[in-house]
């Protein structure tokens, strides 16, 4: 009977696991007047690239895809 119950919990948890591993976080970009009409990455390097004012943080993943995790807010 155990067995049983431990396989039923697994077989529950694994789906939910995996789901939620497949989430993706979608941080939004600001709608002022300095970042309306990106559509490329190389247009965020200026502001936010290394050693620059609002360069991204050292805990920052070091991709420049920024669109992945970055889209435009929807007004």
């Amino acid at each position: 009977m155990k067995k049983n119950i431990l396989y039923l919990a697994l077989i529950c948890v694994v789906p939910a696991i995996l789901y939620i591993l497949s989430l993706e976080v979608v941080i939004p970009i600001p709608s002022d007047e300095s970042h309306m009409n990106l559509t490329e990455e190389i247009q965020c390097s200026p502001c936010h690239g290394e050693g620059k004012e609002h360069a991204r943080k050292e805990t920052h993943p070091p991709k420049d895809l920024c669109f992945k995790c970055h889209q435009q807010e929807n007004d």
